[in-house]
């Protein structure tokens, strides 16, 4: 057995990343470890459900020993075994987001050898302070299809907060030849703007979806000289709830922007809310969102080759992630100042 790595969870970011890709690395690389001092600066400290469904999940994964496993927990262990696993089950009893859940998962299943379906019950699929599970879709996983990881999301119910209660299908596709890597260094021409306002079916009567629709189209149709395509949908849920994703499409990039609803606030301001904030990113010249810098580095590391990309800013999510991918891979990270942008060069050891 490797020699155990202890990670303190309550360095950099200091929150969920650290627990996450602390485990997904630990079973890419069959290193044992040990995460003490969980999310000690929080307010509520130790793990949460969703960080707890993430944990067991890449377990199943990976045919892992735990301990310390448990909601409020401040100290885990994890001994991965191979990733041989083909179908895992994910129950998440409250309304944790499903996207962070999927953030730990993703990553060793690039390693399988052979493809994945999960079925995940329970969660959230709209969330605050994390990605919906519709940025994942559009926006992440058009980057691991071009890097050979090509990722299928079936959303057959959404989720919001209290209740959570999603239902999601996700089928993995095992990488043939590896990871490939990504240059991400030039965006390209603007082809088109794409997105979706999801609500519960309660708010249907209100037009809620719509509603955002028609100030996104607004907005954007007086900046922008290219296809916009935004859906209103409505589905049942068990909690009532609202949001948006929108993503814009380059010629050899994608950012993304969404936006939560929530009571009180109309439904036009929501809609706003998004379509300003990836206005703002389109203007910067960045080939990924902000929230794309910190997600997309582990899958990089793991490349065959040396991958870029620009950003408008290198959050302490994405440096608590290079600190972490160091910890396990020998992997050299390259941050540089160009102009009102931060280009973040990521070279491989097998490269």
């Amino acid at each position: 057995m490797s020699d155990r790595i202890l990670v303190d969870g309550s360095t950099g970011e200091g929150g969920g990343q650290i627990i996450r890709t602390t485990v997904a690395l630990s079973a890419v690389t069959g290193i044992p470890v040990k995460i003490i001092n969980i999310r000690a600066q929080r307010k509520v400290p130790g793990l949460r459900a969703q960080h707890v469904a993430a944990i067991m999940a890449v377990a199943q994964l990976c045919n892992a020993e735990v301990r310390g496993v448990s909601v409020s927990s401040k100290e885990i262990e994890f001994v991965p075994g191979p990733i041989i696993s083909d179908h895992i089950k994910i129950e998440i009893p409250t309304a944790g987001s499903i996207g962070l859940v999927l953030q730990a998962l993703l990553i060793p299943m690039t390693m399988a050898d052979q493809d994945i379906q999960v079925s995940i019950h329970g969660g959230a699929t709209y969330g605050k302070w994390s990605p919906p599970l519709a940025y994942i879709q559009h926006v992440l996983c058009p980057f691991l299809s071009r890097m050979g990881f090509n990722v299928n999301i079936r959303i057959l119910r959404e989720g919001y907060y209290p209740r959570g209660g999603a239902q999601v299908l996700v089928k993995v596709a095992s990488p043939i030849d590896g990871i490939k890597a990504i240059d991400l260094y030039e965006r390209g021409k603007l082809l088109e703007i794409k997105g979706v306002a999801h609500s519960s079916s309660d708010l249907e009567r209100a037009d809620v979806s719509a509603r955002e629709v028609d100030a996104i189209q607004d907005y954007l149709v007086q900046r922008y000289d290219v296809p916009i395509n935004i859906d209103a949908q409505y589905s049942p849920s068990y909690s009532t709830g609202s949001g948006v994703t929108l993503w814009a499409v380059f010629e050899n990039s994608i950012v993304g922007m969404d936006s939560l609803g929530e009571r009180g606030v109309r439904a036009e301001d929501v809609g706003l809310d998004a379509a300003e904030n990836l206005s703002r990113c389109i203007k910067a010249g960045a080939t990924v969102d902000e929230f794309m810098c910190d997600q997309v580095i582990p899958y990089m590391a793991l490349a065959n080759d040396q991958s870029r990309f620009k950003a408008t800013s290198v959050t302490s999510h994405a440096r608590t992630n290079m600190d972490i991918v160091n910890r396990f891979l020998k992997v050299k990270f390259s941050v540089l100042k160009e102009q009102n942008l931060w280009a973040v060069l990521v070279q491989p050891s097998n490269s």
